[in-house]
């Protein structure tokens, strides 16, 4: 099988996590085309890709026969019109985390996939992180018993580099704060791990100026199972959070996720010293190689897409249900965000 040709849209800070998975990957697939408005951005990643071809028009992207996929790593408010040309130019599409601003552009992105016949996966590193997919298995198979909730920490200071792209902290731009650019990495292992949230209650605030939109949420959530969750989120924190950064309580026994290296360790009392690891810290790798070698097997060997659209869809209501508690000083059902049917579209 001949490699995946990928391009690369998008140059700017996250980019380089793909370009380093993709070195991984080397024998399925390869960057041959970085894209980005900046010139020297673009020549920066193809550099570090070993030598891609430069473009600062996406329509030559596009347009290129010799262009399989395309990875999108553009500001959140520019997914929609970039997913939906690369689907319509019949490429396969992995587009970076969060999916779109808006539930409506999911599902324009999402339709668009479906009626060319091409893969949508939604590049979000937590669905596909081994220790996640562990925690998942060891609730479906009762080690803690029947599931009571779950708590999720996010907190730590964003700074330097970041602070440069300023359009990340612009709710009139993007359509958040922290919660749709950082904490929505939390919601999908609440989703992912515990299941489907039916309501959700939140306060958002702000600590630093110099950000636009909120820096630090709590949500509070309902899960359809009966169970609870709490995600306490921020990018206010002096320090990256050191302690378990997931945990999900059970009847029997509790299941941590220890930080952004993803260690899962189950907790019970009829354990030798109450514990037994389920992964070790770092034993899985990077987790954007991690999630390459899935969108890979899904393009290259018609693996079932374990993150198409519509996780990315379902992670996005939580936290537009989120700000509209935050704005309303309620709980709000995820159904409340659920765009209206138009007047000649059956509900």
């Amino acid at each position: 099988m001949n490699p995946l040709r990928v391009a690369l849209v998008g140059c700017g800070i996250i980019s380089e996590a793909h370009v380093r998975a993709y070195a991984n990957h080397a024998d399925r697939a390869r960057i041959t085309v970085c894209c980005d408005i900046d010139l020297e951005k673009a020549q920066e990643r193809a550099e570090q890709a070993g030598g891609a071809s430069v473009v600062t028009e996406y329509d030559e992207v596009i347009s290129d026969p010799d262009v399989d996929a395309v990875e999108i790593c553009t500001p959140h408010h520019l997914h929609k019109d970039a997913v939906i040309a690369a689907a319509r130019a019949g490429k396969q599409v992995l587009c970076q985390k969060p999916l779109a601003k808006t539930l409506e552009d999911c599902d324009a992105m999402i339709a668009a996939a479906e009626e060319a016949g091409v893969t949508l996966y939604y590049g979000e590193t937590n669905h596909t992180l081994p220790a996640a997919l562990e925690a998942k298995r060891a609730i479906e198979a009762g080690r803690i018993g029947q599931i009571i909730g779950t708590q999720a920490t996010y907190a730590h200071w964003q700074g330097g580099k970041y602070l440069s792209t300023a359009w990340r902290y612009d709710p009139n731009v993007t359509g958040g704060g922290q919660l749709l650019d950082g904490g929505i990495h939390y919601i999908d292992l609440m989703l992912n791990v515990a299941g489907p949230i039916e309501a959700v209650t939140c306060f958002a605030t702000r600590f630093r100026p110099e950000l636009g939109g909120e820096d630090t949420a709590v949500v509070n959530a309902r899960y359809r199972g009966g169970h609870l969750g709490a995600l306490f989120s921020s990018q206010a924190a002096g320090i990256w959070f050191p302690g378990a950064s997931f945990i999900a309580f059970g009847t029997e026994g509790v299941l941590s996720m220890g930080g952004p290296q993803g260690a899962l360790t189950l907790h019970r009392p009829d354990l030798p010293d109450n514990r037994e690891a389920l992964i070790e810290k770092g034993s899985w790798g990077d987790s954007f190689t991690v999630m390459i070698g899935h969108y890979l097997d899904t393009v290259q060997h018609g693996k079932p897409n374990p993150s198409p659209g519509s996780v990315g869809r379902e992670n996005l209501k939580v936290v537009l249900a989120a700000y509209e508690s935050a704005r309303q000083g309620r709980e709000v059902r995820l159904e409340e965000v659920e765009p209206q049917a138009s007047p000649d579209r059956k509900a």
